[in-house]
């Protein structure tokens, strides 16, 4: 196991610098429409292979009204560019996967589901804000409606 996770960990060491520019990681603020406000980070990696499209990992904690509940959400997600964009404004539509965990008065539960989402992005030098509207179907089963940036690594 020591060797597997020494061979990951250089290999991301070795990696050539051009693919350097398709990462870029952030922040988010989100509410949803049953465990109300929350913040997280996503990274997201931009295909070198389809313009326009990247894989995009994220993680939300939330902070809902009941005390004996803790929520957060792990959510990978695929997004494609919409034909019709701006100079800066690129909107962009996705589907992907949702994990939610919820522990409940010292219970734990998690549910697995997809998501649907559409966004935007504001297109910049040197960050990017966006922002999106995730529909959970299964796992969180709520709307997440998430703002944030992204800098590009």
């Amino acid at each position: 196991m020591r060797r597997l996770l020494l061979l990951g960990c250089l290999s991301v060491l070795l990696v050539p610098s051009a693919l350097s520019a398709q990462w870029s990681v952030g922040g988010q603020l989100n509410y949803g429409t049953d465990f109300d406000f929350a913040f997280g980070a996503r990274v997201a990696w931009s295909w070198p292979f389809e313009p326009g499209a990247e894989t995009i990992a994220s993680f939300d904690l939330f902070f809902p009204n009941d005390d004996a509940v803790d929520y957060f959400e792990v959510n990978i997600n695929i997004n494609q560019p919409l034909p019709f964009k701006t100079d800066k404004l690129n909107p962009y539509i996705g589907a992907g996967l949702n994990w939610a965990h919820a522990t409940i008065s010292g219970t734990n539960r998690d549910w697995f589901g997809l998501n649907l989402l559409g966004g935007f992005k504001y297109a910049t030098p040197s960050v990017t804000p966006f922002g999106e509207i995730r529909a959970q179907l299964g796992g969180g089963k709520q709307w997440v409606f998430t703002g944030g940036v992204m800098f590009a690594i």
